[in-house]
């Protein structure tokens, strides 16, 4: 029937929605979704090189990703780390970028080159922490950043209208590790985001927090630095790790 809407796709845990169709017209929903299955489903790590010069939706995520972008990381922000019960308080450095062969796979890297990863608050680092019931203990390191000429990709939740190749990826690709036997990688969607961002030299990005719960939490939001932005934030952590001590975490 003319003008009807399919089933609007809800993430829980962040609010992304999307549209198959509107107006009996195909979205770029469809699509993308199937380019994320094959991509998060596939045992064989792609060619990044290679899906952007054959893949057409590849090159307009390229795009997107370019047009999304603005200049400035600036704002508060915070690491969270896991000690066993009797560890001794950390140093800075010790919460800061964590050494290459310490990197390991994460939303927005394959563990090929160092990143860092920040919370907005004290709260989502320490979720981001993961669990891990040998490290009881969290410490956290604040940072006050301040790099008013890297360009930074801002994932809101409005990317929908102005960007829906890109919102549909993000929409698709919310998924933790493990949490789908037909999904065995569910992080590769979002490591071909980081893939173009460097070659657009993006240095941030900064996105709602899955584990946060976003769609609860406004304030549950990370960024990820790459490149120069990684030593340049490490020069900006603001006084000693303090002690996370919320019961529920």
């Amino acid at each position: 029937m003319k003008g009807s809407l399919t089933t609007r796709k809800i993430s829980g845990r962040t609010g992304r929605g999307g549209y198959h169709t509107i107006n009996d017209r195909p979205t770029a929903h469809p699509a993308i979704q199937s380019f994320v299955a094959k991509l998060c489903s596939d045992p064989k790590v792609p060619s990044w090189y290679w899906m952007l010069i054959s893949n057409p939706l590849a090159w307009r995520l390229y795009i997107q990703i370019n047009a999304a972008s603005s200049e400035g990381i600036n704002g508060t922000y915070y690491r969270a780390r896991r000690f066993q019960i009797d560890a001794a308080k950390p140093s800075s450095s010790e919460l800061g970028p964590p050494p290459l062969e310490k990197q390991g796979e994460g939303r927005y890297t394959q563990g090929k080159s160092v990143v860092l990863y920040l919370s907005r608050t004290p709260e989502t680092a320490a979720l981001e922490s993961g669990t891990d019931p040998s490290k009881p203990r969290i410490f956290i390191q604040k940072f006050e950043l301040s790099i008013p000429n890297a360009k930074v990709l801002y994932l809101s939740e409005d990317l929908e209208d102005r960007y829906p190749h890109l919102h549909y990826l993000l929409l698709d690709s919310e998924y933790l590790p493990n949490e789908s036997p037909f999904v065995p990688n569910p992080y590769r969607a979002t490591q071909f985001i980081a893939f173009l961002c460097q070659l657009r030299r993006v240095l941030a990005v900064e996105y709602p927090s899955v584990r946060g719960y976003f769609v609860d939490n406004p304030d549950a939001v990370n960024i990820v630095l790459f490149g120069r932005a990684v030593n340049q934030a490490s020069t900006m952590a603001v006084g000693d790790p303090f002690e996370f001590q919320k019961n529920s975490l």
